[in-house]
């Protein structure tokens, strides 16, 4: 019933949806203030995503660096990639991450359960409790770095999204796209780099990276969907809420 609280998530609304069979259920964690909304509906294709509102203030692309670096291990599965592991090992539907001028999108689907759950885990303490905090060569490694391919050359700038993002400012149509999102909303975050300018990417330092993920990866600046037949007490009880608590604990 509206304004139950079921494992620490009150229901504040719901709403049915006739033209897919669906209602949908809008929640709100307590302690935290994680906005969850369940698109409840007889589908085997059981569907997760976490958003967090990511609002950039220039075109360094920290946020993009981000969404690769998240993915590269965390507190619970200290693995090199488990992004990778996953596509290879898992019944996954649909994996991945992508990044938007004011969000990022962790998205994952599966038709079986356990697997599901197991995608649920991995993706939550990847965004929450990410080793790459930690460990400065993996923002390097996807962000920036210096190389050196002789003693005589000058070094060079790499890495995952710098060289993704030189490849991408390449293409006429793209670099016109931005500049049109750049001139009509300047003084808003449509009107920076969210992927990131190789120009001004080589301007983040560890310090602000971190300092990004400190402010915008929380559980009260995000929104949880869920999609399909599910078992939502034990999402909410198992999954959602001793992950957000094993985040909380670390802060």
């Amino acid at each position: 019933n509206i304004n139950d609280t079921l494992h620490g998530f009150r229901l504040l609304n719901i709403r049915q949806l006739p033209e897919i069979s669906a209602e949908i259920h809008e929640m709100e964690h307590e302690q935290t203030g994680a906005r969850l909304f369940w698109l409840k509906r007889e589908d085997e294709n059981k569907t997760f995503a976490i958003a967090f509102k990511t609002t950039p203030v220039d075109d360094t692309g920290v946020f993009h660096i981000l969404e690769h670096s998240v993915l590269n291990g965390s507190k619970r599965y200290p693995v090199k990639e488990p992004f990778v592991d996953l596509l290879k090992s898992s019944l996954q539907t649909f994996l991945n991450a992508m990044t938007y001028p004011d969000k990022t999108v962790y998205p994952v689907s599966s038709r079986n359960s356990q697997d599901f759950y197991n995608l649920m885990r991995v993706y939550l303490d990847a965004v929450f409790n990410p080793l790459a905090i930690t460990q400065p060569n993996t923002f390097r490694q996807e962000g920036w770095h210096y190389e050196l391919n002789d003693v005589n050359d000058q070094p060079i700038y790499k890495g995952v999204v710098f060289n993704e993002m030189k490849g991408a400012f390449s293409s006429v149509d793209s670099v016109r796209s931005r500049a049109l999102m750049h001139a009509l909303f300047p003084d808003t975050c449509y009107g920076c780099e969210s992927g990131g300018d190789p120009r001004y990417i080589t301007d983040l330092s560890w310090e602000d990276f971190c300092a990004s993920h400190r402010k915008y990866y929380n559980p009260s600046n995000s929104y949880i969907m869920l999609d399909g037949n599910l078992d939502i007490a034990h999402i909410l009880d198992d999954v959602i809420t001793k992950c957000s608590q094993d985040t909380r604990s670390e802060e």
